[in-house]
């Protein structure tokens, strides 16, 4: 049974695990699904539940302290934190919206920020060692990764259409304990594993394996969409759709197996039996000086041969890009501050626009608000995995710069934001797909840039600042232009709601004093944050030009592995 312990032992064991974490850490991309009851029970207005969701985004983007404390502690130790995060966050939620405690507006803030900040701790322990266990396809993995974070709201939401459906605060008892259990049973298999040597080939099909299970999950997921929305489906019917889906979800425990039995003759040939054992003479041995000469080193012989490679002098030297940086060093580069101004218009602009689709569903009269928010997490999802692998093949084997795909979804968020500003309801399920895509395809593409121009070493602290600018950008669209807007058209939609009910253009026939109606209430916002990425694509070709030079640098090392391995 040695196998067993292979499998046990395997890498791709802890990225399989790493999946199931991550998809319980998008869960605050849902927050429309119980926004609208927390503003009907609590009695908010639309400006004070902007800054609730600005709140969960500052919890659930601002993970500095797990970057910081994740080369201290070990991985399962993050995750555990993160647990007890999330715990105590959704559970005083629950807890408030229920009525069994009266919390002031400032503590409903604080338990919404905790308890998706606990995301963020998932998130650092299993990217950054599952980063490490990967080392030569960090594109392929984070958009593995961050891919099934945009899943997430879509799996959850099935979850409460089983469970919990039409009650809207049960969801959050649900986001209370269900993460921190999945992430409490398999938090000990998330941890640094060795990669092994001569398994490049059987890599590339775990992760062919991978994508296919992840598309065929997201297009089942889709398909269950549309038919819970254009049909009647009973609490049977959607219980036996969320059994389908848990085996979907189970099934890529298959791929360390067979990572393990079809590599097993590979490995007894090429890797010492015994730890300190001489390797075989069969056996390649790749230098990490071969590659050292490229300002964008291989990052994972650079980090563990550092004190045979670096002299003292070139300790001393500033690192270029590339190269390892500090966190102090990277803020002080202007690839640094492009990327986190260009992060910031995209995922921003997105983050309001997808906070806010309970309210514009109700403000032009669509009661498919379930649809919206899944939809955006299917394709969310779908834009974090397929930018993370197609932009992965540019730069290994077309030296592309990754910058580029990052203007490129930056166009496609600000093509997102004018449908949304047409206020039509066939524009909301267009839009829904569109914001969907470009915002997860944001989040591959920063991972994977930040790591090839500022290294691993300190990747986990550059990575969590880097995510602060989409909470700065949520809160100034968020709280700044669509609260602002919307309560000012709320005075306005009384006469619009008239209108509206008597043409038959509107579906219901009661809101309250602080719902705005009307094609108005976010129209504005959203031609200014369309204005907002084009900004956004201005700096991205400012940073394309700094880092053609690393891209090719890339491309040109990746060619030289690829012919020693030949050879």
């Amino acid at each position: 049974m040695g196998w067993l312990q292979e499998v046990w032992e395997d890498k791709w064991l802890g990225l399989v695990v790493g999946m199931w974490i991550q998809a319980c850490g998008g869960i605050s991309y849902v927050f429309s699904l119980y926004s609208g009851s927390i503003k009907h029970k609590l009695h908010y207005n639309q400006e004070e539940i902007d800054g609730l969701g600005t709140a969960k985004d500052i919890g659930g983007n601002v993970g500095l302290l797990s970057g910081v404390l994740y080369n201290l502690l070990p991985p399962w130790a993050i995750i555990l934190i993160g647990a007890v995060l999330n715990t105590f966050g959704y559970s005083m939620l629950w807890l408030s919206v229920t009525k069994k405690i009266a919390p002031t507006y400032w503590q409903m803030c604080t338990y919404i920020c905790v308890g998706t900040n606990g995301s963020t701790w998932f998130n650092t322990a299993v990217l950054v060692t599952c980063m490490k266990n990967f080392p030569t396809d960090r594109g392929v993995v984070v958009g593995l990764l961050v891919g099934v974070i945009g899943l997430s709201g879509a799996v959850f939401t099935q979850f409460y259409l089983a469970l919990y459906a039409p009650v809207e605060e049960s969801f959050l008892f649900l986001a209370a304990i269900l993460p921190s259990l999945v992430a409490l049973s398999v938090m000990f298999l998330v941890r640094p594993v060795e990669a092994a040597k001569g398994r490049e080939e059987g890599d590339r099909r775990s992760f062919m394996l991978s994508y296919g299970l992840g598309f065929f999950l997201a297009a089942y997921l889709l398909v269950v969409i549309l038919v819970q929305d254009w049909f009647e489906v009973t609490a049977r019917t959607s219980f036996w759709f969320m059994l389908a889906m848990l085996v979907l979800l189970v099934a890529p425990l298959a791929i360390p197996l067979l990572s393990v039995l079809g590599n097993r003759p590979i490995e007894r040939s090429l890797s010492p039996t015994k730890p300190g054992a001489e390797s075989s003479p069969s056996t390649p041995i790749f230098k990490a000086t071969t590659f050292r000469e490229s300002p964008s080193s291989d990052l994972a012989i650079t980090i563990q041969n550092k004190d045979v490679l670096e002299t003292p002098s070139k300790l001393k030297a500033p690192p270029r890009i590339g190269q390892d940086f500090t966190l102090l060093q990277a803020c002080k580069t202007e690839e640094y501050w492009l990327l986190f101004i260009a992060m910031g218009c995209g995922t921003g602009s997105g983050l309001c626009a997808i906070n806010n689709l309970a309210q514009m569903a109700e403000a032009l009269g669509s009661d498919s608000v379930d649809a919206f928010v899944s939809l955006v997490s299917v394709w969310n999802f779908l834009g974090r995995m397929g930018a993370g692998y197609i932009s992965e093949q540019y730069v290994k084997h077309r030296a592309v710069p990754r910058p580029l795909f990052l203007m490129v979804v930056l166009v496609a968020m600000a093509v997102a934001h004018l449908l949304f500003a047409s206020s039509q309801i066939p524009m909301l399920y267009l839009g829904s797909v569109v914001v969907g895509l470009s915002h997860g395809a944001h989040w591959s593409i920063m991972v994977a840039t930040a790591s090839e121009l500022f290294g691993l070493e300190h990747f986990g602290g550059i990575y969590n600042t880097l995510s602060i600018s989409s909470t700065i950008g949520s809160y100034l669209c968020s709280v700044k232009l669509a609260g602002y807007f919307y309560d000012k058209e709320i005075a306005k939609s009384q006469k619009t709601l008239t209108r509206m009910i008597a043409r038959g253009f509107y579906g219901r026939t009661h809101v309250d004093d602080q719902t705005c109606i009307g094609p108005d209430c976010f129209r504005m916002t959203f031609f200014i944050m369309a204005g907002i990425c084009g900004v956004g694509v201005l700096l991205c070709l400012r940073l394309v030009r700094l880092t053609r030079q690393v891209y090719w640098d890339m491309h040109k090392q990746h060619r030289q592995r690829s012919d020693v391995r030949v050879d």
